[in-house]
């Protein structure tokens, strides 16, 4: 695109800062008011909340006003913690939607700027770009080649061309063919156009109005999780609903009897399971973004420590996307190097923006061709933008030179391939052209073919089309980029093979190329498993499937085979992970369970479709993304432990006595202590641990695998059963005492015991001596706390009397401490079963595998 004319100044900074006030920001749908207050109304619904409510009320109409006084002041620090939980992870979910917010470049007091998008106003100038997203309605004062996609709008997946108002045409009555929409993806071309509408008033925003009250579909963890908390709330109702049956046929009082249901309802509801797993993953993708990794969707979080294959893109992810012109090949003769470097330069912008043409200038400055010069001599009349296909690009040129009839010249950059189907060139020519092409990818290089013609004094102008204008070309020669592998690459790439993951290259280079690439980089790969867009275009759907799974390289790929790649890996049964940063990529990170945009140089639309962005170029920030998604998947089947063996005790100890014909042990004052034990330990003692030693050595967890194995789960159950009858027997043992004595030793062997299943959750089987300090910090101090809270309150007499519990003697807090620890702690107690865990689950992934290859 030309530079705008210097008359063009745009909106000043403070017209645009007044009609931000006056129109509002550029923003679809608007937070509302009152959110918080809403966040703590929801939290004081939630059931935990409502049955303390309802045993205040019982309390008081039995006359017990101080209990009930006491419920309803123990609803504070309940909701309280509920309410900073939610506020936490809200915090971090706001300030990641701040760092991935989308950004637009406008003209503004005559200068070039980038704004945020929700910036943007009526009147503002918007440059407009090929990989770029159009961000508000507006009519194009300038295009080059504008070709656009308006299928989110329209339906239709077919481009649509776009032009600028001629001049002096007034903004209001513009064509449709000079209307840009907001939500419409670049295609190919530039411009700049003004803005006419923002936000809700543009047509994308009355769309997306239709449908501002739909609820984003839940990830498949959150279904899975919501379905357990479902049925432990079903099994609490049922069991409170028959236990207060059961004392009413025993003839006990409707009120005693129905505190009795509430008391087993609180011990049993388990809504923690679905806060713990919401607050993980939004500090998870928060943790990320500070890294800068930004997860635009907390499903790829999840899916993160599943991923079997990524699927990677060459040039930015694994090279440094910094190239270095090192040769330059003159192919036919008369052409010589500096005719060869020449029609190079005038293959790139006048202006050139992207970086391989920046170097193509730079390169012929150093062999003493003056581009200037040249620029001078011709005007550009027409470019023709990458063609997919061909993989080609050219411009065409008018010599400037009145005092003779003009003459066209049309020259082109491109893979060889593509080049060479346009060119008029004898066998032995193409023979040469394809051996030094071969040979400089062979060394790993980029090779680009230039090729083009030039019309004679006397032969009329090129046609203007653009089929007319690329044939009969004169193949000029070769020229040999260098784009060195990135420094961290080997280790990144050694890091996620030891996980199990497979890495395959997808590239529109040479396969020679692709294949020095990945020998630099470490991907391992048989040299009979590199394949080429041509050969699996020759292929039915079954070879195609067979040869995606057992190939590492595909190169000289287009984008349908991007995507038909992608496709054929995820209906074998693999978790895919795609990388990209051109809007050539746009379909396979769509398509793939994780697309991954990467560095800054990505363009708007990849960026748009992909669930992770990483804003620096750094495959070794792809490796640390997968090692975190690990972690927040360990620390949350590390908590989901924690809460099943802490839940099954208190279940337990609030339906055992009772049916035994003992005083209810669980009274609803004494589940408020104990679940403002289980909140901070689940919810903050587990989050953001460090990650296991042996992370990235384990083999992808198969996408079906229940969230806790069954093993575990199981003998998590089993301990807080274990300290359930320990307590209960000590309650009744201590009954001669009174109540309120064996409640107190009771309750000092369940926090004893809830402890030590804490310190089994999250060292794992046989692992204890590899819980550090200075790693796990926030775990100490939180079950320092809770530790603290036993004898603060036991011994304080007015809390003890609040709580009905009395102090005990120093004998029964020895028996009961230990006894707790002894209890809480035996599934922790044997051999280390990482190894042979580890093993079973690589054997499950490779079952897998088989079982949904068999059934593709």
């Amino acid at each position: 695109m030309s530079p705008l004319p210097k008359t063009i100044r745009g909106l000043s900074a403070g017209e645009a800062a007044t009609r931000l006030h006056t129109i509002g920001p550029n923003k679809i749908t608007q937070e509302a008011r009152g959110t918080r207050i809403i966040a703590g109304l929801r939290s004081a619904a939630d059931p935990m909340a409502l049955m303390l409510a309802a045993a205040a009320g019982v309390y008081y109409a039995l006359g017990e006003t101080i209990d009930a006084i006491v419920l309803l002041v123990a609803l504070i620090p309940v909701i309280g913690v509920d309410v900073i939980l939610e506020a936490r992870s809200r915090s971090a979910l706001k300030k990641l939607v701040a760092a991935t917010a989308p950004r637009a470049r406008v003209i503004r007091d005559g200068a070039e700027v980038e704004i945020s998008t929700e910036a943007l106003v009526p009147g503002d100038l918007m440059l407009v770009a090929e990989g770029g997203i159009v961000h508000a309605d507006a009519v194009l004062l300038e295009a080059s080649n504008l070709s656009v996609d308006e299928s989110q709008l329209t339906g239709e997946a077919e481009p649509v061309d776009k032009h600028a108002i001629a001049d002096g045409d007034a903004i209001s009555g513009a064509p449709e063919f000079s209307h840009v929409y907001a939500g419409s993806r670049v295609l190919a071309g530039h411009g700049y156009a003004e803005v006419t509408a923002t936000g809700e008033r543009s047509r994308f925003g009355n769309l997306a109005r239709l449908v501002s009250d739909t609820a984003a579909r839940p990830t498949p963890l959150q279904r899975k999780t919501a379905r357990l908390a479902k049925v432990l709330i079903g099994v609490a109702i049922a069991m409170s609903a028959g236990l207060f049956a059961l004392w009413l046929a025993r003839g006990a009082q409707p009120a005693t009897a129905f505190l009795y249901a509430i008391s087993l309802a609180m011990s049993a509801v388990s809504e923690e399971f679905l806060l713990v797993m919401t607050l993980f993953l939004s500090l998870g993708a928060w943790r990320l973004a500070r890294a800068g990794v930004l997860v635009r969707r907390l499903a790829s979080v999840e899916t993160l420590g599943a991923t079997t294959v990524i699927c990677l893109d060459k040039t930015g992810t694994l090279t440094a996307g910094e190239f270095t012109l090192t040769e330059h090949v003159p192919l036919m003769r008369p052409i010589s190097e500096e005719a060869l470097l020449e029609a190079a330069a005038l293959a790139c912008e006048p202006q050139p923006a992207d970086a391989m043409e920046r170097t193509i200038v730079a390169h012929c400055a150093e062999h003493q061709v003056d581009v200037g010069s040249i620029h001078s001599r011709w005007d550009l009349i027409r470019d023709y933008p990458f063609e997919m296909t061909g993989k080609h690009m050219s411009h065409v040129w008018r010599q400037r030179d009145s005092r003779a009839s003009p003459r066209d010249r049309i020259v082109a950059k491109g893979a060889l391939e593509g080049i060479l189907e346009h060119c008029d060139i004898d066998s032995t020519s193409i023979s040469r052209a394809k051996e030094e092409n071969s040979r400089l990818a062979a060394r790993g290089m980029r090779v680009l073919a230039v090729a083009g013609r030039e019309t004679g004094p006397n032969e009329p102008p090129l046609p203007g089309s653009r089929r007319a204008d690329e044939r009969g070309w004169h193949l000029y020669g070769l020229l040999g980029f260098e784009d060195p592998i990135r420094p961290e690459v080997p280790g990144a790439v050694a890091e996620c093979q030891a996980a199990g993951i497979r890495l395959k290259l997808i590239t529109g280079d040479h396969a020679l190329t692709a294949h020095a690439v990945c020998d630099s980089a470490g991907i391992a790969h048989k040299h009979d498993g590199i394949v080429t867009g041509d050969e699996l275009d020759a292929m039915d759907r079954d070879a195609f499937a067979s040869t995606v799974q057992r190939s590492e390289i595909f190169a000289r790929v287009r984008p349908e085979q991007k995507f038909a790649i992608v496709d054929a890996l995820e209906r074998a049964g693999e978790i895919v992970a795609m990388t990209g940063d051109g809007i050539n990529d746009t379909p396979a990170l769509k398509r793939a369970d994780i697309g991954v945009s990467m560095g800054r140089r990505a363009t708007e639309a990849a960026r748009e479709v992909a669930g992770i962005v990483l804003l620096e170029n750094n495959f070794a920030a792809l490796a640390a993304t997968v090692r975190e998604g690990r972690t927040i998947y360990s620390n949350l089947q590390r908590a989901f432990l924690y809460l099943t063996g802490f839940k099954t005790m208190l279940i337990a100890m609030t339906l055992v006595a009772p049916l035994c014909g003992l005083p209810i042990l669980l009274l609803p004052v004494s589940l408020v202590w104990l679940e403002l034990i289980v909140h901070p330990v689940s919810a903050i003692a587990f989050e953001g641990s460090s990650p296991a030693h042996d992370v990235m050595r384990r083999p992808p967890r198969p996408p079906n695998a229940p969230i806790v194995a069954r093993g575990p789960a199981l003998r998590a159950a089993a301990s807080g059963l274990l300290v359930a009858a320990v307590a209960l027997v000590m309650y009744a043992m201590r009954l001669v005492e009174g109540e309120d004595y064996a409640r107190g030793v009771a309750m000092a062997v369940a926090i004893a015991g809830s402890i030590t299943m804490a310190f089994a959750a999250f060292a794992g089987r046989g692992r204890w001596r590899r819980i550090s300090i200075r790693s796990s910090a926030k775990f100490w101090l939180v079950l320092a706390f809770v530790a603290l809270s036993l004898p603060i309150f036991m011994e304080t007499p007015s809390i003890a009397k609040l709580l009905l519990i009395a102090q005990i003697a120093p004998r029964d807090w020895g028996i009961a401490i230990i006894s707790g620890i002894l209890a809480g702690g035996w599934s922790a107690i044997g051999g280390d079963d990482d190894g042979r865990e580890a093993a079973i689950r690589g054997r499950t992934l490779r079952f897998w595998r088989r079982v949904s290859s068999a059934k593709s």
